[in-house]
């Protein structure tokens, strides 16, 4: 864990800074945690185990736990908050940040967000570490778990689509 805390710092300070259209922040860094560890392992695990150790980090942070369970994603100050974040995103030129739009649902209940860019990619990519990112992008549908979310998506780009293609629907 020294040698993964040393290349975690070399990571992030290899990376950018992040400016004011710059979003998901929190995801960068996760994902950087992820991948430095990753990096110093012998043996690398498969994806599943990968996804299972990245969830199970992420879901008993004290710290995820309180932000997931306290997000109200079905409020419209919510949805006015991601219409501003999408808008933002479109403005950055960072390769390590998120650019997406946002699709409103019908009600307040559902929503999609349209990613065309992924920091997480990037980041694994320049990484030389690609085979990696499904296990993050899996960590999508552990999340929703804890907000009361059904989650889908067709498509991701680490998965060779054009876009990550999210739909979120509060669970009844």
């Amino acid at each position: 864990m020294n040698h993964a805390k040393k290349r975690y710092y070399q990571i992030l300070k290899d990376i950018p800074e992040y400016g004011e259209n710059d979003v998901l922040l929190v995801n960068l860094i996760s994902a950087s945690m992820l991948a430095a560890i990753y990096l110093n392992l012998d043996n690398k695990p498969n994806i599943d185990t990968l996804a299972d150790y990245y969830e199970l980090s992420m879901n008993t942070n004290p710290i995820m736990k309180i932000f997931l369970k306290r997000s109200d994603q079905y409020t419209p100050k919510y949805h006015a908050h991601l219409k501003y974040q999408a808008e933002k995103s479109q403005k950055s030129d960072n390769p390590y940040t998120w650019r997406f739009t946002y699709h409103p649902g019908e009600t307040l209940d559902s929503f999609d967000a349209i990613f065309d860019r992924c920091g997480i990619w990037y980041l694994m990519q320049t990484l030389g570490i690609p085979e990696a990112t499904p296990a993050l992008c899996r960590y999508d549908y552990g999340m929703t778990k804890l907000t009361n979310t059904d989650f889908s998506r067709e498509q991701t780009l680490a998965g060779g689509g054009t876009v990550c293609d999210c739909h979120y629907k509060k669970r009844v």
